[in-house]
């Protein structure tokens, strides 16, 4: 081994120092590489890390003459897990430090030492620690050949300084970073993508749409998240992919924009804003309010169900026009109703502070989906699948193509959930000028909205004229019923399309699989008369419904507990004396498996609920930055690293160990399992 190069061993990973020369001159300056190699299929990181993980620290004693600077970081590479973005890399990574010697500098040596940092990761997260020291004698600055390839393959890791000019802004709507390249130049230009070296630039593991113009303009649009810090740069490395698999590299440092944010980081606006009211007299409100409303029965959210009623209507051929009419006007009460309702919900939520609007019903998960259920059996009762006639008929078929006031005033009230999202042509202006005017106007205005989406129905039924030119019933009825079932699941895909907006695929997954698991119910309950086997139908039907109605708002995870407890030995052994179960866990910024598992499965609200419920008290055990106590407990379990998550139960001194990949289940099944 030569004195310019000095190699260290840890757990899961080596460092190596190497000096460019073989001796230091006094007045010079030369290069030091410092090489992390990860055991395979580990990594090491970026000095952004990304969305967890964490940078090396060089902590070098001073000694007089001699300067160290700042690393410079070889292109970073992505690190996608999970839900997470980091940035690193996948295999050896060096660093080059400039030294400086002072012209003056007196001594026979110099010693390079201090203590290094990193952090190694694959499923767990090790981090990795060495006091490391480097001596290199005084004399003419030569260059040590030995280590040459070492340094220029190094070099050639280094992404390049741009000779491209950049502008980065950051605005409400996301970020964009424009790079002005000749046409030339993105003749085979296939992708690009854009590291920031600050956080709080952008969402890490947000895609970065690529646009380029005619005149050689790059742009890259990604999205960053409410609340991120505001970076003071937009410094970063920009990765550039060519169609021939090669790639390109730059430093830059564009032009930065950015939006003036508040304390909070939201981003300030005028302490007056402008209010884009439309100014209307009443009676043209109502006006629009009214043709707005009939131009709703024309909406695909809203014409099925209406479709529906009128099939209705002409099975009643028999009716009398007085039965007739009871039953418009049924249909107008179910409508005008339920538009009251909405209303006075809206504006006791936005008196409560709730930003919300008019359609707020669609906005809830759980309400998109019981009403993509609704839909679902209605269609499968239209094609003949079964007959709804008990039980479940308030949700669907059963009430709203039956005959009579009952079914039409249902009729009303399932339209008006289905429309109130739905904005047709002269809606808007109305809507925006009743939302600003005392409630007896916003009454006025949406009553007005509302007799507009029931009044063709309400025509037809004290039309004489038209009940005489309605077709007689007859057996081509079955085939026009189960042609209506196809509008009706088209309306249904068009609510599952709005709960994909709202949710993530597992619920997606559940809401399917629940909807199945209805329609088997209620296919269950027409097998027999036997009790038995009426009573598993309904419990099948109603553990399915509640798995549809109950869905989460989005998939945002929820953050920590206020009572969670700080890890300590003495904080545990308190707890475990007085008998309460506690589940403990092990965590670090760095860790990307602890912030995945926190976020899939953790701080969801249905483990938070079940902590509560079985009064488990939640312990936090913090190892971002080094400590013993924790240290010294993940041995004493074997592991190297977090996370490591422990259960006590009730009354038990001895945990249950749980997997370092966690779901809801996997937690859920462990307190069950011990008997809580």
């Amino acid at each position: 081994m030569q004195a310019s190069t000095v190699e260290y061993a840890d757990t899961h990973s080596d460092i190596e120092l190497i000096a460019e020369v073989s001796s230091a001159q006094p007045g010079q300056t030369f290069t030091l590489a410092v090489t992390f190699t990860p055991k395979e299929h580990w990594h090491t990181y970026w000095k952004n890390p990304g969305d967890s993980g964490a940078h090396p620290i060089y902590e070098w004693q001073p000694q007089d003459g001699i300067t160290i600077g700042s690393p410079d970081f070889p292109a970073p590479e992505r690190l996608p897990v999970g839900p997470l973005m980091n940035y690193g890399y996948s295999g050896s990574a060096t660093h080059l430090l400039p030294i400086t010697i002072s012209p003056d500098f007196s001594g026979g040596s110099i010693v390079l030492s201090g203590g290094i940092e990193w952090l190694v990761c694959e499923i767990e997260c090790v981090p990795q620690y060495k006091d490391v020291s480097l001596e290199i004698p005084v004399g003419d600055g030569a260059v040590d050949v030995s280590v040459t390839e070492t340094f220029t393959q190094a070099r050639a890791a280094m992404p390049d300084p741009s000779y491209y000019d950049t502008e980065l802004s950051l605005d409400d709507s996301g970020v964009t970073l424009k790079v002005m390249m000749a046409p030339s130049e993105t003749a085979t230009l296939v992708d690009a993508y854009y590291f920031p070296a600050q956080e709080g630039v952008l969402s890490y593991a947000a895609p970065q749409t690529l646009t380029i113009q005619e005149d050689g303009t790059v742009t890259l649009q990604s999205s960053r998240s409410n609340g991120s810090p505001l970076p003071d740069s937009g410094a970063g490395v920009l990765k550039l992919f060519y169609s021939d698999d090669t790639q390109q590299s730059f430093t830059i440092e564009p032009k930065f924009t950015a939006p003036t944010l508040n304390t909070d980081n939201s981003p300030v606006t005028s302490s007056t804003p402008a209010l884009n009211v439309p100014e209307l007299p009443l009676w043209q409100a109502l006006m629009f309010a009214l043709v707005g409303g009939l131009i709703l029965n024309l909406m695909p959210c809203v014409f099925p169900i209406l479709s529906l009623k009128a099939f209705a209507f002409i099975k009643t051929g028999d009716h009398s026009i007085a039965e007739r009419r009871a039953e418009g006007w049924s249909y107008t009460a179910g409508i005008m109703i339920s538009f009251l309702l909405i209303v006075g919900l809206l504006f006791v939520l936005r008196a409560a502070g709730a930003s919300i609007g008019w359609g707020f019903q669609l906005q809830e998960p759980g309400f998109v989906a019981l009403m993509t259920l609704i839909m679902v059996l209605i269609s499968a009762s239209l094609l003949g699948l079964f007959n709804i006639q008990t039980g479940l008929e308030g949700a669907g078929q059963g009430l709203t193509s039956q005959s009579g006031n009952k079914g039409a005033f249902f009729t009303g009230v399932l339209a008006t959930l289905v429309a109130t999202p739905c904005t047709a042509p002269l809606m808007a202006p109305a809507i925006g000028y009743a939302l600003t005017q005392p409630f007896f106007v916003v009454i006025l205005v949406f009553m007005a909205m509302a007799f507009g989406l029931a009044l063709p129905f309400l025509l037809l039924s004290h039309s004489n004229t038209i009940a005489q030119k309605l077709p007689r019933p007859g057996p081509w009825m079955e085939t026009v019923k189960q042609g209506m079932a196809f509008p009706m699941l088209l309306t249904a895909a068009w609510l599952i399309f709005i709960f994909t907006q709202q949710s993530d695929s597992a619920a997606l997954f559940i809401l399917l699989a629940a909807i199945v698991g209805v329609i088997f119910a209620v296919w269950l309950w027409q097998q027999g008369r036997s009790k038995a086997l009426k009573v598993i139908a309904l419990t099948i039907g109603i553990f399915c419904t509640a798995a549809i109605i109950w869905q989460p708002r989005s998939t945002e995870t929820e953050t920590e507990s206020t009572d969670t407890l700080s890890y300590s030995v003495n904080n545990l052994q308190d707890v475990l004396q007085s008998g309460d179960a506690v589940f403990v866990y092990f965590t670090a910024d760095w860790c990307i498996t602890c912030k995945v598992n926190e976020q899939v499965a953790l701080f969801r609200d249905q483990t938070i609920d079940l902590f509560r419920e079985n009064n488990i008290q939640l312990m936090k055990g913090d190892w971002t930055n080094r400590n013993k106590e924790i240290a010294d407990l993940l041995a004493s379990y074997g592991r190297a690293g977090v996370p490591l998550y422990l259960y006590y139960p009730a009354g038990s001194k001895e945990p249950v160990i749980l997997p370092e990949v966690l779901t809801t289940g996997i937690i859920r099944d462990t307190i069950e399992g011990a008997g809580q």
